[in-house]
């Protein structure tokens, strides 16, 4: 088994042109190398300015090389919930959103000609329990009311035309939803970033930011320091805690873990035995699942939270594998081919955010939907810093809250994972 993520194995180019020392002037400096960073940079390199890249390892082998490839565009909270915090005129705003960003991202590998095997498939979540079917046939009500969504139950009698399992009690599907492959994505954004004019510099820690003149920054790497015109952080769930810059930021963004498995071949006629539809897949559990196959359709991939602090044990590979059976029990003898782990941010309204703090400005807190959100948000806060934006994003706020007692070390999530894994037995063994 690899302990690597099954993205990686790809012949496209993952790395930047090669190390090269920073500029001693840009006119905006980007803090983090993934799909948020490089679409920021990608987005100003395109209107005349300089742009410098700078990530503290290798850019993209952060979250951007390491989620499951699926392109939803999720809200975390319900659309209901969402009203009931904020008001029904929120909750269609940033569902719609969604739309327009995912329609965005198509239309942006259509154009630059990014073959990264998007796939518009639909998704089918299935539901846990009877109530949570109920649940889900609400909100299919309120989402069908917003442009571009589209979304129908499928019910437990019907559900083996969706996928051969007898877990759920049927399901919802978005037809809107698709996935594509991560690496490939990373890639060629990459390219074309560099191509553009974008400096991207790997392994190359920023220490401080620090105030000059006229509202000018000073950047202080490892290697000498720039002066920017504007800074963005797009570090996300991997600001760290070693060094001052994003200190401001991890106080209010949690990263949690999120581990995925990727079986052996299986071959396209077994996976299409399981998947019929060949979709992208979740469940409702509190300790979400989603699964999928693979762009080639020979494997099936499934994540969900992870419990390693840094490499994947047999834990972590065990904990996926049953998730996976219980599923599909006939995969109880698949082997498993990759393991690996990743962060994922949060911030305490599980929303995404772009902010501006002591003028830099910020986009974060993708809740595991940053396939279409951290390209997106990215784009829209090169958008603001530059001025240019004719649309501010819903998710343009103030800063979100910060979380007391905490500096980003997220050591309450044990606590907060066993809850949540008790409340899915209960459910699932009731």
């Amino acid at each position: 088994m690899k302990e690597s993520a099954y993205w990686w194995d790809i012949d496209e180019k993952l790395f930047p042109i090669g190390e090269r020392p920073p500029p001693k002037k840009s006119d905006f400096v980007v803090v983090g190398g993934g799909y948020t960073g490089l679409s920021a940079g990608l987005t100003l390199a395109r209107q005349g300015k300089s742009v410098v890249v700078i990530d503290s390892g290798k850019p993209g082998f952060g979250a951007s090389t390491r989620n499951g490839g699926i392109c939803s565009g999720q809200i975390r909270l319900s659309h209901s919930a969402l009203t009931k915090i904020y008001g029904v005129s929120f909750a269609d705003e940033a569902y719609a959103e969604g739309i327009e960003a995912r329609l965005d991202l198509t239309k942006f590998c259509n154009e630059e000609n990014i073959d990264c095997q998007f796939q518009m498939t639909g998704r089918f979540t299935g539901a846990m329990s009877k109530g949570d079917y109920d649940l889900q046939l609400k909100e299919t009500d309120r989402l069908n009311n917003i442009d571009g969504h589209k979304a129908f139950m499928v019910s437990k009698h019907n559900q083996g035309k969706e996928i051969a399992t007898d877990l759920f009690y049927g399901g919802m599907v978005r037809d809107e939803i698709g996935g594509f492959h991560p690496g490939k994505f990373f890639a060629g954004l990459l390219k074309r970033a560099e191509e553009a004019g974008v400096i991207v510099i790997s392994d190359l820690p920023v220490l401080e930011i620090k105030n000059e003149k006229e509202g000018k920054k000073i950047v202080i790497t490892a290697k000498g320091q720039i002066s920017a015109g504007k800074v963005i952080i797009a570090t996300n769930a991997y600001t760290g805690t070693e060094y001052k810059v994003g200190k401001f930021l991890r106080k209010r963004l949690v990263p949690a873990k999120s581990a995925i498995i990727v079986t052996e071949n299986l071959g396209v006629d077994y996976v299409k035995k399981l998947m019929p539809k060949l979709r992208m897949y979740g469940d409702t559990s509190n300790l979400y699942s989603y699964f999928r196959p693979t762009p080639d359709r020979k494997r099936i991939l499934l994540g969900s939270r992870g419990f390693d602090k840094i490499e994947v044990t047999n834990r972590t590979v065990n904990y996926l594998k049953r998730k996976l059976c219980l599923i599909f029990p006939e995969l109880f003898n698949v082997k498993i081919d990759y393991c690996w782990q990743g962060n994922v941010g949060f911030t305490r309204p599980q929303l995404p955010v772009i902010f501006e703090h002591d003028e830099i400005f910020y986009a974060a807190g993708y809740a595991g939907s940053g396939t279409v959100w951290a390209r997106w948000l990215g784009k829209k806060a090169a958008e603001i810093a530059m001025g240019t934006s004719n649309r501010k994003s819903i998710f343009y706020a103030s800063p979100p809250q910060s979380i007391p007692f905490y500096d980003g070390n997220p050591w309450f999530l044990p606590i907060y994972q066993y809850y949540f894994a008790f409340k899915d037995w209960i459910k699932i063994n009731r």
